[in-house]
């Protein structure tokens, strides 16, 4: 006989290693039938095969919501000021302008910051329509994430993309 194998002649035989098992996960046969109701989730299908949800069961929706509306809002918004900056994945994105003002970019909009007075002003960034970002129309304003930033040789022009 090799390694790991038994025989008949092994005191317990299979059902001690059995044993071992159900000791070491806590359980035995009959727990095990009584847990399974209580993990049983919907079979997934397509690219969730691998996933877990945990909260189907949990969650319903109400009988009584409000009504579903696509108009756009009355209120507008402005700019103020924008914190942050992308450095992560793009390489010389600041520049200074002929005034001395570091211009950059940040998520959909361009930025010239004005050390001195400690303000902002945006271009590139506004209001777009509703529809997907591969699709939109970026003719005036940015539709997705600004990835250069480049200042003309006199330093007078910025451009974005």
């Amino acid at each position: 006989m090799g390694c790991g194998s038994s025989d008949a002649s092994s005191p317990a035989g299979g059902d001690d290693e059995v044993d071992r098992e159900e000791k070491r996960c806590g359980g035995s046969k009959h727990a095990d039938k009584e847990r399974d109701d209580f993990f049983e989730v919907e079979e997934a299908t397509g690219e969730q095969f691998m996933s877990v949800r945990p909260w189907i069961g949990q969650i319903a929706e109400p009988d009584n919501h409000n009504p579903v509306c696509n108009d756009q809002p009355e209120a507008q918004y402005s700019l103020e000021y924008v914190y942050g900056y992308r450095s992560a994945d793009s390489r010389q994105n600041v520049h200074f302008n002929s005034n001395g003002n570091a211009c950059y970019m940040t998520a959909a909009l361009g930025v010239v910051l004005d050390q001195n007075a400690n303000t902002q002003c945006f271009f590139g960034g506004g209001e777009v329509d509703n529809v997907a970002k591969q699709k939109a129309s970026d003719e005036c304003h940015h539709t997705n994430d600004v990835m250069c930033i480049k200042v003309s040789n006199c330093r007078t022009t910025a451009c974005t993309g």
